[in-house]
Formats: structure tokens, C-alpha cells, sequence
């Protein structure tokens, strides 16, 4: 999640004022899909041959990578971690020469986290920047507009959305390896009960990834014999929540499992902490909350033996002993534009950017050409296991076995991809502990299976 709550995965929408038929939620009304709609058919038309930098082999010559997110507004952080996971991969692959030897460079293209301004903003820079032959990055709150836009301008994309409708989609270009916001859920209701919790208070932010993840919380926990006190939404950057604080408290939860902004969420658990004779329940939420931006926020309201103690963040899980990781962690720190590291390593959802930029890189060479439409039906047979195959954790490992002549399995920071037939490879879950210095902290693991099986 940097997500949805303020992370990654669904960033906050941004400020409406009273009255402003765009204003959203996920149970409110939608009056904006109709201009979005009209927007993106619109944008869709425009790129509908692709982009000028898809069409040409490049080989040798300059590629961008499209970091499509909010790099302005509230959840502008987000944008920040995005790039910093393109820098580091960036770094990486000019270490051994880019993909049929051009240089990658990043392309920031600000989306705002927010849907109406997304689509017009996408489409221009679909349209003028040159050499445009990956995108990633994708976040929930405006994937469904910006994923079929790029989609029809041929390029192969890397999401951190966590929408369910991409679950089964039949977009060819698309390609994810994090997990639906259900199935994050589930993961949150796993831990949450693996750690004895069994009356839960469900508190998410009026947002699309924050709300995403309730269906699969309330499934998985109710599945396992957990007590759900009360589920409620709550709107972001509300001056009091006291009323609300109240009704929770009443319920007497034993842990909050909760995803909102932080600004939203230290005025929530400060209010709780006034109302509840200075006690707040254990917290389970999002890895993408990872940021300094929620660790300051909760820090001066709850203190810091609190933050580091009692807040669980569950998401994708990378692995810090796995090959790849080293590659990645030596990127991240060696990339003199990527200002704090410790923080990105720790969110697995961006993670996911780093892997997709080396396996698009890698599918480039394999197929000779930097085209969209050409190598990405190489990026399944790159990731896939097979007899034969030398299996590489790095770009440069990788680099060397194509040229010498080998097929290659890659196996990422996240481990081995295993996508399905929609393009999905949602692997494994973790539990992450904030340290002293708000550098992350590896709780434990859930695997894929045990948290799928809790949506069935």
C-alpha cells in the first residue's frame, strides 16, 4: 500500500471543494466517470497508434521509462518512492550497457493521484516524449483510466495498482506482480489474527485503495473465526474524528486494522488516545505506509516506543537474503538520486517497479528490439522456469547468458514470477515492524496461498 491510504497503491484523492461534482468514493457517488470517460476516449484515439517512441527498434540509441504517479499533491511521496525504485534500476542496467546497448533513463509523468486530472496528463506525455518503451508505476486511484491508455499505445507497463477488475483482465500490455486489494486484505485479517487478535475494529479512509482492501479483511477474518466490532469509512483530512473515535472505542476492538492518509490517521489515533484514557489498540496496515511522512506523523502523537511496537504494516514481501535483493539494495544505495533508501528497500509494492523495469530490459534483448509490440511476449518466457533454462537474479547475469546464447529464468527481489494467463503474479505477504529511525523491520511472512485461500 503507499498505496491507497496515502501509499502507493491508492494514493489520497487530492482536495475537493464543497459542492465539486469530481469529488469521489468508493461508496459515493461517481458524476466524474462520464467526463472521464469522455476524456479517455478521447486520449485513447490519440495514442491510438502508440507512442512515437514504440515504434522504432532504438537499438543502440536513448529509451525512457514512463514513471507514471502523483509527483505533485498530497501523496507526492509516493512519486518519489516510484522514481527512486527507477533510478536504482536505472543505475543497474547502465552498469552493463542498457538493453541492445541504449540508455535508459527515467520520465517522470505526474498522474496527481487523482483520475480526471490523470488521463489528459498521460495522453500528453504518451504523446510528446520521444523514446517512451516502458511504463510503470500505475497506482490504484487512477489505473483504471491511465493502464487502457497506455495499453493502446502498445507499451508494456508494470502496475502497483491493487484494483480486483485487474484480476482478470485481457489487456495484453499489462503486467502485475502485487497483490489485488482484496487479497492485501486477507492478508491483514491473516496477520491479525495470527497474532491473537480476534476482535477487530476496520477503519479505512473514503479512498479507492484504502477501500479495496475491506472485502477480502472482512472475508479472511470472518473465515477464520475473527469478530469484526465495526467497519467503518471515514473521510480524509477531517478536523475531528471524535465522534467516529467514540463509536470504535465502544466496540472495545482488541486491534485496528486500518489504511488512511497520515494526516488522517494522526488525527484518528490522537483523538483515540484522548478518548480511551491515553490507550490505543495494536495497529495492522499498510506496508505502503513505510514513509517518514506516516513514521513523524504517528510518532508525535503516540510516541515512539508505540510506533516501533505496535503497528504491524502488511504487504508484498521481498526478501532480504534472496540474490536479487543484493542487486537491488547495491542499486538503491549506489544511485545518488535516490535520497533515502532504507525507506524504499522496505516497500515491497516498489519493489515490484525495479524488477519490471530489468525483466522489460531483459525481454528487449531477448527479442532484438525495443518496440513494445515486439518484445512483450518475451517478458512471460523471461520469467517463466523451463528445462534448460539458466536462471539469473540480476540484469547483468542475465545480459551475459542472452548474449551467450542461453534462456533465461529471472528471479526477482519479490523471488520467482509466476505469472497467469492475466498477467498477474501476486506472490508472497509480509508483516514489517518500523524501527528507531523508521527503516523497516521484518516481522514475518504469509505465504500467497495460505492468504488466497481465505478469498475462496
Amino acid at each position: 500500500m503507499v498505496t491507497r491510504k496515502g501509499g502507493t497503491r491508492g494514493v489520497r484523492l487530492r482536495h475537493r471543494q464543497p459542492g465539486d461534482d469530481t469529488a469521489v468514493s468508493r461508496r459515493g457517488g461517481i458524476r466524474w466517470a462520464q467526463v472521464v470517460a469522455v476524456l479517455a476516449a478521447a486520449s485513447l484515439a490519440a495514442v491510438g497508434c502508440g507512442s512515437g517512441s514504440s515504434s522504432s527498434t532504438n537499438a543502440g540509441g536513448a529509451i525512457k521509462v514512463g514513471v507514471i504517479g502523483p509527483m505533485t499533491g498530497p501523496a507526492a511521496e509516493i512519486g518519489t518512492l516510484m522514481m527512486s525504485a527507477c533510478y536504482a534500476a536505472v543505475h543497474e542496467l547502465s552498469r552493463s550497457g542498457g538493453p541492445l546497448g541504449s540508455k535508459v533513463s527515467c520520465d517522470s509523468v505526474d498522474d496527481t493521484g487523482d483520475p480526471a486530472d490523470a488521463v489528459p496528463d498521460v495522453s500528453r506525455a504518451l504523446a510528446t516524449t520521444s523514446n517512451l518503451a516502458m511504463a510503470v508505476g500505475l497506482e490504484s486511484n487512477t489505473a483504471a483510466t491511465t493502464v487502457p491508455i497506455v495499453d493502446k499505445a502498445s507499451i508494456p507497463m508494470f502496475s502497483t495498482d491493487g484494483l480486483v477488475s485487474f484480476d482478470k483482465t485481457t489487456l495484453p500490455y499489462f503486467w502485475r506482480m502485487t497483490p489485488a486489494d482484496d487479497q492485501n486484505g486477507a492478508a491483514f485479517g491473516l496477520w491479525a489474527l495470527r497474532q491473537g487478535y480476534k476482535r477487530a475494529a476496520i477503519v479505512f479512509q473514503n479512498n479507492i485503495g484504502a477501500q479495496g482492501n475491506e472485502p477480502g479483511v472482512v472475508a479472511a477474518y470472518q473465515k477464520m473465526g475473527g469478530t469484526i466490532a465495526i467497519n467503518l469509512t471515514i473521510p480524509g483530512d477531517a478536523g475531528s474524528y471524535s465522534s467516529i473515535v467514540q463509536r470504535v472505542i465502544n466496540t472495545h476492538p482488541q486491534v485496528l486494522i486500518t489504511a488512511a492518509d497520515p494526516q488522517s490517521s494522526a488525527t484518528f489515533l490522537s483523538e483515540y488516545k484522548q478518548l480511551n484514557s491515553g490507550s490505543v489498540p495494536p495497529i495492522v496496515t499498510a506496508t505502503d505506509s513505510l514513509t517518514p511522512d506516516y513514521f513523524n506523523a504517528i510518532k508525535k502523537v503516540l510516541g515512539a516506543a508505540y510506533v516501533t511496537k505496535d503497528i504491524a504494516l502488511v504487504g508484498s514481501y521481498i526478501n532480504p537474503a534472496a540474490p536479487a535483493y543484493a542487486a537491488y539494495k547495491a542499486a538503491m544505495y549506489a544511485s545518488p538520486q535516490v535520497k533515502s533508501p532504507a525507506t524504499v528497500l522496505g516497500v515491497g509494492v516498489i519493489s515490484s517497479i525495479y524488477d519490471g523495469i530489468m525483466i522489460m530490459s531483459l525481454a528487449m534483448q531477448e527479442a532484438h528490439s525495443t518496440k513494445g509490440s515486439a518484445y512483450n511476449k518475451d517478458i512471460l518466457s523471461i520469467t517463466s522456469p523451463g528445462s534448460g533454462k539458466q536462471v539469473v537474479h540480476s540484469y547483468a547475469a542475465g545480459l551475459a547468458a542472452i548474449k551467450a546464447g542461453h534462456k533465461i529464468q529471472y528471479v526477482g527481489v519479490g523471488g520467482p514470477v509466476a505469472f497467469n494467463k492475466f498477467h498477474n503474479s501476486p506472490g508472497q505477504f509480509s508483516a514489517t515492524a518500523f524501527t528507531a529511525d523508521g527503516s523497516p523491520r521484518l516481522l514475518g511472512v504469509m505465504a500467497g496461498p495460505d492468504v488466497l485461500a481465505l478469498l475462496g
